[in-house]
């Protein structure tokens, strides 16, 4: 599989950009800015985008799915959960002086027991709420996409509309640390990490 990632905007947020190396069809995962960036990562590697996913609806993780679909032409999953912040997407950036695109259509919901295939590989969706409740995460053997849910010695922030600290930590213990222990894990934000490091040194889960 072909996999790169890219940190993009102020809050410089991981987008991931997944491809299959026989088809070169591929997905790009989390496009919260830097639209020209993504797109020159798409063109360098000759990928074909299939379809645009958000691990979830925070703005920091969907502000250029619009500018990405038009690109493209591929459609936008998430899970349904986290609609109302998709939709309220410029009236939530627009007091702190940011700017991103419109709110994108929505063309399918994901959840958890879904996959997501793009050429011949094959990524398996967990729903894993409490940092937002439509946070999802993408598995593939020895890998998962996580979003905000742990971070390299951290977890994610449950101080937002919709977040709660005990549906996290649920989510983390039933859904995440029950992967592998050798599977690395790749944040919403800051370096992977891996299951294994984060069960011995991260505070919020010892």
């Amino acid at each position: 599989m072909i996999f790169i990632s890219t940190i993009v905007g102020p809050l410089e947020v991981n987008c991931y950009i997944l491809a299959c190396e026989k088809t070169r069809e591929g997905i790009v995962i989390d496009p919260g800015d830097d639209t020209d960036t993504i797109l020159q990562l798409i063109e360098d590697h000759n990928i074909e985008i299939v379809e645009i996913i958000a691990t979830h609806g925070h703005f920091d993780h969907i502000g250029r799915v619009a500018s990405i679909k038009e690109k493209t032409g591929a459609p936008f999953a998430i899970h349904k959960a986290d609609v109302f912040m998709v939709e309220a997407l410029t009236d939530i950036v627009a007091p702190m002086g940011l700017q991103t695109d419109p709110p994108p259509k929505i063309d399918r919901f994901i959840d958890e027991g879904d996959t997501i295939v793009f050429g011949r590989e094959t990524l398996n969706i967990l729903h894993v709420p409490g940092h937002a409740p439509g946070n999802i995460a993408l598995t593939w053997p020895g890998h998962a996409i996580i979003g905000d849910t742990v971070f390299a010695g951290s977890i994610g922030r449950t101080d937002l509309e919709g977040a709660d600290l005990q549906t996290l930590m649920d989510s983390i213990h039933t859904k995440i640390l029950t992967l592998p222990d050798d599977t690395i894990l790749h944040p919403g934000h800051g370096p992977d990490t891996t299951i294994d490091r984060e069960k011995r040194i991260n505070p919020f889960l010892i």
